[in-house]
């Protein structure tokens, strides 16, 4: 496969969502094992998901094995790496809102190829964005990020939306890819660094 942009943000992507389930591996204290299968969920686990809801064949990773070459070096770096205590929580965030940002609009993308109708799109690249994560923090026994009260879903969706628009105004599929994981991580970098969330249901007397 030629290594194009979307190429290789795909592949960025892959390393660094499969760079968050090896840190929260680390944080469990798991053997090298469960550092390289906890990788490979947040790393696979929304695009597959897509593509058996899109009919893909192939699934992305089975085609390409490089996807699962990625996600396992990086689990086998970051086992090998030291950590600074209280250093993992903070970096597994940061990259997974990059990850977040790069899945939702290029799942976006390649919904939109498969003639889903841009709202399905948008939705898929949702789907392709948060589910690997969900998976990650479930076998973690943690509430998932898409659950709590910060801004997550969102910014995939903003993500995504910026995709749809920018494709439709022609302005090429770099050009759109760029501004989608620009939006998708600017909002979610900044409901990081200011703790901005929705409002959430709160308590009735």
């Amino acid at each position: 496969m030629e290594w194009s942009f979307v190429y290789l943000l795909e592949m960025l992507g892959t390393a660094a969502f499969a760079a968050t389930g090896a840190l929260a591996a680390s944080r469990k204290n798991m053997d090298i094992f469960g550092f390289c299968v906890l990788a490979l969920m947040p790393a696979v686990g929304g695009g597959t998901i897509r593509d058996v809801i899109l009919d893909r064949d192939p699934i992305f990773w089975i085609a390409d094995n490089r996807y699962i070459a990625v996600a396992i070096a990086i689990a086998l770096l970051i086992f090998f790496m030291p950590h600074k205590p209280g250093s993992r929580r903070r970096l597994l965030i940061w990259t997974d809102a990059i990850g977040l940002a790069l899945f939702a609009a290029l799942g976006t993308e390649i919904s939109l190829e498969m003639n889903t109708g841009p709202l399905v799109a948008v939705m898929l690249g949702v789907t392709t964005a948060v589910t690997g994560g969900m998976i990650r923090d479930v076998i973690c026994n943690e509430i998932p990020l898409v659950l709590s009260h910060e801004i997550y879903a969102t910014a995939a969706f903003i993500s995504g939306t910026v995709y749809v628009f920018a494709a439709s105004a022609d302005l090429g599929s770099s050009v759109s890819l760029a501004a989608a994981v620009a939006a998708g991580f600017i909002v979610r970098a900044l409901a990081i660094i200011y703790d901005w969330s929705l409002p959430s249901f709160g308590a009735k007397n």
